[in-house]
């Protein structure tokens, strides 16, 4: 069974073994409330507890090729014991499970989830880079971030999520679509 985690949430009890993944998923194609659902659904399986706090659900404008439709936008955060280079092997699967078709970069999406953070680590390998490395020029990943986790610290920066999204140029409108209840269903 799926557990989210309110808005705001605090564990009594945290487990010393588990990091903390902060996740950004979008889709913007199909059912995309349905492919986010879907995602929001094997996230869970990588958390021992269980549990995945989220966002609510943004639309955002495209980057990179703007003629395409408007993403649907969540942040996840998920308390997971397996290593960094095991999460993205494992949201690959996902991603393909649900149906991704790989095309060109910035190019529409079933489903994208990008590993934005991994507890306050800095990773650098040929398949993998976080923190993420536009994160901070991304209004469509801060902005959703920002409402569940307004202060945590970009690891590079030394600056709080809530500190990027106000100083964040990109211009792009991202506006509310949903709540996570949404996403349960």
């Amino acid at each position: 069974m799926l557990n989210l985690k309110p808005r705001g949430y605090v564990s009594s009890s945290s487990a010393s073994d588990e990091t903390e993944a902060y996740l950004s998923l979008g889709s913007n194609i199909g059912d995309r409330i349905g492919y986010l659902r879907k995602s929001v659904r094997s996230l869970s399986a990588l958390s021992r507890s269980r549990q995945v706090e989220l966002s609510s659900v943004y639309e955002s404008e495209p980057v990179g090729y703007a003629d395409q439709p408007k993403f649907l936008n969540v942040a996840a955060i998920v308390s997971t014991p397996i290593s960094v280079s095991d999460l993205l092997r494992r949201l690959k699967v996902i991603e393909r499970d649900l149906g991704r078709v790989p095309r060109d970069r910035w190019r529409e999406r079933e489903i994208d989830i990008d590993i934005i953070f991994y507890g306050p680590l800095k990773i650098e390998t040929d398949d993998l880079t976080v923190p993420h490395p536009r994160a901070h020029l991304r209004r469509f990943v801060l902005q959703p971030l920002c409402e569940i986790a307004p202060d945590f610290v970009h690891p590079l920066f030394n600056r709080t999520l809530k500190q990027l999204l106000d100083d964040c140029e990109d211009g792009s409108e991202v506006r509310r679509f949903e709540s996570s209840s949404v996403l349960q269903g």
